[in-house]
């Protein structure tokens, strides 16, 4: 009987082209099967995987057995973890040490576990719920003109769900918590001086207060306002030091020294932008008033890796709102239009830029 060998003798048979191939076909799988990598960390995150990890183990590597012990999983559900586990840490979200043990690595151990003061579990959460997708699966149909995607299927956009549905309005609220508090403190301990001299800041569509709020600790004698809309204003808790106002950003804007705008101007085109800030334009002191905008802002610099991600972003607020991803020449002209004609941008952390704008 002819006995098996082990050698491989693929380099003998695969010629440059099939190279070639192999390639193309790598970059026609990757973006079909993407959504697995997104599904991989939803489904990590809702079983606290990466609070399990760090707290039954800290900086040590935990077993399998132990992780799955503190997980709510079947016992004889091991090999279906480690496959879990594998595929984390092809993503770079955990280190495996001898196949049976792992580790935070310093991204998911910051950015994942609930516990962080920099967790991203709660956008995790808000932004891979199944009935976010529903807009991405119209996104052909950007092309074709009429109708926002966001308005197609009669369901309304983000905003219109969550002030209809408690729910989704937590959901929401509890995403934008904690992508706002890391900016707006990296923003205080690197950049305070935009605040100074500051008498009355409005948070513009700020939410449940956690930028006001932190700004209002830093500044006690500054007096706080969050703007946004009814149903949002209701459910915030209220801080000491913030004072909360309800109403519409198009219509009208609370007066303030500064007014202070996080994450808001990507949710929108131009032409909305534009009405935005005529608003806020009409709101601040001719004098000394500015705009303290908080935002993403493209840059061809950008390594490859944070450049996909912007991008990514850029087509999320397509689809999700008509809004976009703006480069720096864009913001400088659309600051120019409504008559800021002073404008200063400083990079903050890997995706926003802190814009200080006056007329």
């Amino acid at each position: 009987m002819e006995k098996l060998t082990t050698e491989s003798s693929d380099h003998h048979r695969l010629n440059e082209d099939d190279e070639d191939d192999f390639h193309c076909q790598e970059l026609v799988w990757r973006p079909i099967l993407a959504f697995v990598d997104s599904m991989v960390l939803k489904c990590a995150v809702k079983l606290r995987l990466f609070d399990a990890i760090h707290r039954h183990a800290g900086d040590l590597p935990i077993s399998l057995p132990e992780l799955a012990a503190s997980l709510p999983l079947s016992p004889d559900r091991l090999s279906v973890l480690r496959r879990l586990l594998r595929y984390l840490a092809h993503l770079r979200l955990l280190n495996l040490h001898h196949g049976d043990s792992c580790t935070l690595t310093t991204a998911s151990s910051v950015y994942l576990r609930e516990a962080s003061e920099k967790s991203q579990a709660a956008y995790v959460k808000f932004l891979l719920e199944e009935d976010m997708f529903a807009e991405l699966h119209l996104l052909d149909t950007c092309l074709s003109g009429g109708e926002d995607v966001a308005g197609r299927g009669g369901r309304g956009d983000i905003f219109e769900r969550a002030a209809g549905d408690s729910a989704v309005n937590k959901r929401f609220n509890d995403g934008m918590v904690c992508t706002v508090r890391p900016i707006i403190e990296a923003v205080l301990e690197g950049w305070p001086e935009v605040f100074e001299g500051v008498s009355v800041l409005v948070d513009v569509g700020g939410g449940v207060g956690v930028a006001a709020a932190a700004v209002g600790r830093a500044f006690p004698s500054m007096r706080c306002i969050v703007f946004d809309l009814p149903h949002v204003v209701e459910e915030a808790p209220k801080s000491d030091g913030v004072e909360y106002e309800a109403g519409d950003l198009f219509v009208s804007v609370p007066r303030g020294d500064a007014l202070l705008l996080v994450r808001i101007f990507r949710d929108y085109n131009d032409e909305k932008a534009l009405q935005i800030l005529s608003r806020c334009r009409e709101a601040i002191a001719e004098e000394n008033g500015k705009l303290i905008i908080i935002d993403g802002v493209m840059n061809e610099t950008d390594s490859k890796g944070l450049r996909h991600v912007k991008l990514a972003f850029d087509i999320l607020m397509m689809a999700f709102l008509d809004g976009k991803q703006r480069t720096e020449k864009e913001w400088r002209s659309l600051l120019l239009k409504a008559a800021f004609t002073r404008c200063n941008i400083i990079r903050v952390n890997a995706l926003m830029h802190l814009i200080e704008a006056r007329p």
